[in-house]
């Protein structure tokens, strides 16, 4: 099976009011990561596109889990 690590600083502005990253932001870093997995493997998201005619990377099914949360610098 195909992994890629990619780490991440929780910025600023990823957190809400209360100092821990507003949910949202974990699915746009979700997306980030998905794209960085394809380039890994030699597919950049510009390429696929260009190639297949697509537009993005469709997600069918998406859930987190939340089991403590991330404050800035994490």
């Amino acid at each position: 099976m195909f992994s890629n690590t990619l780490e991440r600083r929780i910025e600023w502005g990823d957190c809400d009011p209360a100092g821990i990253v507003f949910n949202p932001r974990y699915f746009a870093f979700f997306d980030h990561s998905t794209a960085m997995l394809y380039e890994a493997a030699g597919h950049p998201k510009p390429k696929l596109v260009k190639e297949f005619n697509g537009v993005g990377f469709p997600v069918v099914e998406t859930r987190a889990v939340f089991k403590a949360p991330c404050t800035h610098g994490d």
